[in-house]
């Protein structure tokens, strides 16, 4: 049992995820310090339930559209329907609600390989592509909103954060496309990268990026690539609309812009290591976005939690029921995620 724990949790992997619940406790002990709790219940009792009806179907709409985007970006590698790839993406949602670590991208990958024959470094590829193809739509909302003109409050974190994620994903971007044209000059560039910055061993290192490599080489997106940008955008304005009809729950003076930078900034500001569920960051990024609009902290903290609520309850059911469908056990997909080389 004690070798298992070892093999299952490693003392790297438990620093991370202490790491990750100490930002959360601190951003979450940020934005409780920025409200007057008592204004923020009163402004959360303005909630009528009924509008949890419409913000969920705008929520879960878009995973039915990210189901069809990845059957697509799945293609080369295994045959899958939509139903399945669907149901396995709110099986990696609701794991990244529950375990540490992010393990959810792994998650994903280990129930697709249980339910079909696809390879874990295949799917991992596809998963690494629809991010991409995330982020960029994301730092797209957020550029055309600035560029809207929406006041000064606007400057400062919230322009900050668009303008790093830009340059991340545009590299990513980049990496992805070097990937698949040059594998072996890019397989040397992280050798000398591993070599002069040894963030992790260069050997596990360079296995990882093999796989990666071999399962991007697989991709061939030139006649699908409009679909999947067409699928990544409409992906984003469904769960934008979940945003969009929250403004309207609580009666706020706010116009489609806010919705749709809150939700850049708070789906962009999730990428910082964070506890389970993304507790504290959502609240924090939410509170710094609707300062972009004059909107008080009260109010974003009490939207905040509405909105983090239904997302994390619905999926979280739907990710377990699925599960329960495939007979997948969520404690052995755990000790696996943690076990494998990807998440060293």
């Amino acid at each position: 049992m004690k070798g298992e724990s070892k093999q299952t949790f490693s003392r790297k992997q438990l620093l991370t995820a202490v790491a990750g619940i100490a930002v959360s406790v601190a951003v979450l002990g940020w934005a409780l310090y920025q409200v007057d709790l008592r204004k923020a219940v009163d402004v959360l009792g303005r909630f009528g339930p009924w509008w949890a009806a419409p913000m969920l179907l705008c929520y879960l709409s878009s995973f039915l559209v990210r189901g069809v985007r990845w059957r697509l970006l799945l293609q080369p590698v295994e045959t899958v329907s939509w139903p399945t790839s669907t149901g396995v993406i709110f099986s990696g949602y609701m794991a990244n609600n529950l375990l540490p670590l992010r393990l959810g991208e792994i998650v994903r990958a280990l129930v697709l390989g249980q339910v079909t024959s696809a390879r874990v470094e295949g799917t991992l590829s596809t998963i690494v592509l629809e991010r991409v193809f995330d982020g960029l739509v994301l730092v797209g909302m957020i550029a055309l909103v600035l560029a809207s003109g929406i006041g000064p409050e606007a400057g400062g974190v919230v322009a900050y954060t668009g303008a790093v994620s830009a340059l991340v994903f545009v590299g990513a971007l980049f990496f992805v496309v070097g990937a698949r044209l040059f594998p072996r000059p890019i397989l040397s560039g992280v050798r000398w990268t591993l070599s002069c910055v040894p963030i992790i061993e260069e050997e596990r290192g360079l296995d990882a990026t093999r796989s990666l490599l071999r399962g991007l080489k697989s991709l061939a997106l030139d006649q699908r690539l409009l679909a999947v940008i067409g699928l990544s955008a409409a992906v984003w304005i469904l769960e934008g609309g979940m945003f969009w009809v929250g403004l309207w729950a609580f009666s706020l003076d706010a116009g489609v812009e806010a919705a749709f930078l809150t939700l850049a900034f708070v789906n962009l500001s999730i990428l910082v290591p964070s506890a389970p569920g993304y507790v504290g960051i959502f609240q924090g990024a939410t509170i710094l976005a609707f300062g972009a609009f004059g909107l008080s902290e009260e109010v974003a903290l009490s939207y905040s939690v509405v909105v983090h609520f239904l997302q994390y309850v619905s999926v979280t059911v739907i990710g377990l029921a699925v599960l329960a469908a495939y007979g997948v056990s969520l404690t052995a997909l755990r000790r696996q995620s943690m076990a494998s080389e990807y998440t060293e």
